[in-house]
């Protein structure tokens, strides 16, 4: 053919394939009347879809337009540089590592507003990630193209000190909302600056900032008793990668907040958050990238409840002479947390939650009583927890609030036989009637000894006292034990509830839950609510009660009365 062949393309033809060899073979030009020409698809025919200087001010905040150059220069000159290194790995068909680099190089350019840029770099990762190379060659040519247009751009911003002001931020935090140090770990230089930008807009006066997991361990083992009082980080780095580094995290006790910056997919960064909060560390969040003011502002404000809670100590491992003194030093007490009505917010009944306060130091409860359960003390320390409750109960009902009291009941306790006639004769001696406690059994402890625990639970609901199963989800339970034992209610664990509304999957679950309980007549429970977003989910979903840090936190039963007295005259 005189005309000659320049590219071949399968059947059948992928439109998205063809407008990029298209692309390809299309003259690019930039004009030198200080406009831009169209680059080959309809979005970038408008600067903004180039270089939206507007996009920073809207992530960062009020920055001044040297600083926003600075920013935009810093990411043309790291990006070209990338992009050689990104040639060679197309040359040695490294696939996967090519595809990585584009990963890195997409959230780099949503940073600076080079949106354009950013889309074909996403392209590219995606065309890297299938293996389609051939794909990769014609999109590599435009993405140097791309940035080609971004440093035109960029050289004709100002460099003047004046400020460019972005009315629409959120507004400015308290002083006591702010971390006085901040670590910022990722191995993106532009992602660094950026935050550290972000962080100083907002006023934290510290800054640290490292590309790698091994390299904030050593700044956080050099920081010692000072510490660290916020940890910002990405999973995809390269050498430690983000999860080892959380699983490293957990190890040496790191005891400041985290946030997870990442731009992996929404249903992954859950998945991780997970699993950060499973490792006892104190996580604000899990975010996609960028990271902006708004989102930080929401983490470090409408989340800023959780630094109020217990921070607990991984306690070296917990003897059995360590739970008999603590038990013979009155160190363990109960704090209640008020469950109300899905609807109507109406105060229904509190949890009574353990708490152990040891060497100056609070134990995560599922530790100690991990502890008691293994080393047979789980009977002596649950009748001094279940005094204490009582105790307290006395103290609502003569304050005059007769609600029902939730007692969490070690399955291990439930091989005494003896256990209906002790609950019994305890409550005795209190103001409650066997129709005010409410008994909770763990899920995942529920299988053990299934015999003798149907006896002594069967007994129990004859005498009165009312039966939940706890953490429902996270353990083993079958329909048929459901049905068997003679359970009033259902408490759906709290990693079925948060975020719901953003997981289907999750979301699936927790109304599988619900509905099923409605079937076979259970009253069902929501932990662990903490968001407007959770309660409005679980309300519309008909569950029955729920509770949370949206509704309170748990406190001692005296500041539990301030507030159900301040909550009636409202």
């Amino acid at each position: 053919m005189a005309s000659g062949m320049s590219e071949v393309l399968n059947k059948p033809v992928d439109l998205q394939d063809l407008r990029d060899r298209i692309a390809h073979w299309l003259p690019h030009t930039v004009t030198h009347d200080d406009t831009v020409a169209p680059i080959h698809t309809p979005a970038a025919s408008d600067h903004r879809a180039i270089l939206d200087t507007a996009h920073i001010t809207r992530i960062v905040g009020n920055l001044s337009q040297r600083q926003i150059r600075e920013l935009v220069d810093l990411f043309t000159s790291t990006v070209r540089t990338e992009l050689i290194a990104g040639r060679e790995l197309l040359r040695t068909v490294d696939a996967r590592a090519l595809a990585l680099l584009m990963h890195k190089i997409k959230s780099s350019a949503r940073m600076v507003g080079a949106l354009h840029f950013a889309g074909l770099a996403e392209r590219l990762e995606t065309a890297a990630n299938a293996g389609r190379l051939d794909a990769v060659s014609v999109l590599f040519t435009e993405l140097e193209h791309a940035l080609g247009d971004v440093e035109t751009l960029g050289e004709q911003l100002s460099v003047s000190a004046s400020p460019v002001i972005n009315h629409e931020l959120p507004p400015t935090l308290p002083p006591e909302s702010l971390p006085y140090s901040v670590l910022l770990v990722d191995d993106d230089v532009i992602v660094r600056r950026q935050t550290g930008l972000l962080l100083s807009a907002i006023g934290v006066t510290e800054i640290l900032t490292v590309a790698s997991g091994e390299a904030a361990l050593l700044e956080i083992e050099r920081a010692g008793v000072i510490g660290i009082d916020l940890l910002i980080t990405d999973l995809k780095m390269p050498g430690m990668d983000g999860i080892e580094f959380l699983r490293r995290l957990a190890q040496v006790n790191y005891p400041g907040d985290l946030i997870i910056a990442s731009g992996v997919d929404a249903q992954l960064l859950h998945t991780v958050a997970d699993l950060a909060r499973s490792k006892g560390l104190h996580l604000r969040g899990a975010v996609k990238k960028p990271l902006t003011r708004e989102s930080l502002t929401e983490l470090l404000t409408a989340r800023r409840q959780m630094s109020h809670q217990i921070i607990p100590v991984l306690a070296p491992e917990i003897m059995g002479e360590d739970l008999l003194d603590g038990i013979a030093g009155d160190e363990f007490s109960i704090m209640f947390q008020p469950k109300v009505d899905a609807n109507t917010l109406e105060v229904i009944g509190v949890e009574a939650l353990a708490r152990w306060h040891r060497n100056g130091q609070m134990v995560r409860p599922d530790l100690f009583i991990t502890a008691a359960e293994h080393l047979g003390l789980i009977a002596p320390l649950s009748r001094v927890l279940l005094a204490k409750t009582l105790e307290g109960a006395n103290e609502l009902f003569t304050a005059g609030f007769k609600l029902v009291i939730a007692f969490n009941l070690s399955a291990n306790w439930l091989s005494d036989l003896q256990l209906p006639e002790f609950i019994e004769n305890s409550l005795s001696s209190s103001l409650l009637m066997p129709e005010n406690l409410i008994l909770e059994i763990t899920e995942t402890t529920l299988l053990s000894d299934l015999d003798v625990s149907m006896d002594v639970l069967t007994r129990l609901r004859i005498k009165g006292f009312k039966l939940s199963i706890d953490d429902f989800g996270t353990g083993y339970s079958s329909m048929e034990q459901l049905q068997r034992i003679p359970f009033g209610e259902l408490k759906i664990d709290r990693s079925f509830v948060q975020g719901a509304g953003e997981r289907p999957a999750v979301r699936a679950i927790l109304a599988a839950s619900i509905n099923m309980a409605r079937k076979l007549n259970l009253s069902t429970v929501a932990e662990g609510v903490e968001t407007q977003t959770d309660l409005d989910l679980v309300r519309g979903l008909g569950c029955d009660l729920v509770q949370g840090w949206l509704i309170a936190k748990a406190m001692p039963a005296a500041e539990l009365i301030d507030w159900l007295k301040r909550r009636s005259t409202e």
